[in-house]
């Protein structure tokens, strides 16, 4: 029970009650002892061999090729320590998936789009690790977005419109029907793309799904925001004249000069700036950050909506990381915020460019 009929040898992981060739119900499992059930034995002691010979505590499970593996030359090779470091990892990991309530299935969902001549791959196997303690998988698999095999990139026109088209079909296809039918109650988003087709995906999602939005950290390599919950300061600054064309600068991964905005829209343009003191791409790393960040963004929505027309739209020019483009997205209302004008910037097109138009419904 302790091991969930799986091998407990770091690694391995393997599945013992199913024969692999027949695929029927089949139990291939050793019971293998950490210090030996005699003297004589791998790992065997005198004194401690016929205490430990029944204990659960000194008893590890194991296919056959691990269990030859950790005896071989009367166990040489593998310290009592370090057995027993892999039955605890092992056992803590099965307690603490079985430990989550039935209620706590999550789809996962995964969407990718080709990010300059990168190209991202996201697995069920890569990510659905990250779900547990708080949730498990509602199917072994990932409900995919993605366009497959594209060979646009984004600096094509026809990158933007036929990823768009994509992601609204497969959204409606595999998501929406499902929700409205009560068969999916919770999202676990896990996305890498450029950040306006991040944006889409979140407008898309918007806060009628229960949702966990990943973000991929890089040190330490994980999906997961930790639960820190020291304060990140947003700093706002609004412009001081009133022009007829608005744009919001979301300088948060990198820092956006107001000029290369100005070169697109023109000098007649009220630049508004969402900011923290020191921008890097790898500064979100915490559930309270996004948290924040959605109120902050929420209150500069409404704050700029009292300042000019429902119609009028907002040039979005965004450095942000991965999860703040979603929670971005999902903050913004469709029948009651001003249009966003979508822009991204790519050194083959010599700076920022419009590529999306998101309207109010």
């Amino acid at each position: 029970v302790k091991s969930a009929g799986r091998c407990q040898f770091r690694g391995c992981n393997q599945s013992l009650y199913m024969d692999i060739i027949t695929k029927r119900d089949f139990n291939k499992s050793y019971i293998a002892h950490i210090v030996g059930d005699k003297p004589t034995g791998p790992r065997g002691d005198v004194v401690q061999s016929p205490i430990l010979a029944n204990a659960l505590s000194n008893l590890m499970l194991l296919c056959d090729g691990c269990h030859r593996r950790v005896d071989a030359e009367n166990g040489k090779y593998y310290s009592v320590s370090e057995l027993l470091a892999m039955k605890k990892e092992h056992e803590d990991r099965i307690e603490n998936v079985t430990a989550i309530a039935p209620n706590m299935q999550s789809h996962i969902i995964t969407y990718k789009a080709n990010v300059g001549v990168f190209t991202p791959e996201m697995s069920y196997q890569t990510v659905s690790q990250f779900l547990p303690p708080n949730y498990y998988p509602a199917i072994a698999d990932t409900i995919d977005l993605s366009l497959s095999n594209s060979i646009q990139r984004d600096k094509d026109v026809a990158f933007w419109t036929t990823e768009v088209a994509n992601l609204e079909a497969q959204f409606d296809r595999k998501l929406f029907q499902k929700f409205t039918k009560g068969e999916i109650q919770h999202l676990s988003v896990f996305a890498f793309a450029p950040i306006p087709l991040l944006i889409k995906l979140g407008t898309l999602i918007n806060d009628i799904y229960k949702s966990n939005i990943h973000q991929k950290v890089r040190n330490p390599d994980t999906w997961n925001l930790d639960d820190d919950t020291t304060e990140m300061k947003y700093t706002i600054i609004a412009p001081e004249a009133k022009h007829k064309t608005v744009a919001l600068n979301i300088s948060l991964s990198a820092t956006i000069t107001n000029d290369r905005i100005t070169q697109v829209l023109g000098d007649d343009c009220d630049v508004y700036t969402i900011t923290i003191e020191n921008p890097f791409n790898d500064y979100l790393k915490s559930k309270k950050h996004l948290e924040d960040f959605s109120i902050s963004i929420r209150q500069l929505f409404n704050q700029i909506k009292a300042k000019y027309s429902s119609q009028t739209p907002i040039h979005i020019f965004p450095a942000m990381p991965i999860a703040k483009a979603i929670e971005f997205g999902r903050v913004w209302m469709p029948k009651a915020d001003m249009p966003l004008y979508l822009y991204d910037e790519n050194t083959a097109n010599s700076g920022f460019e419009k590529v999306m138009e998101i309207v109010n419904q």
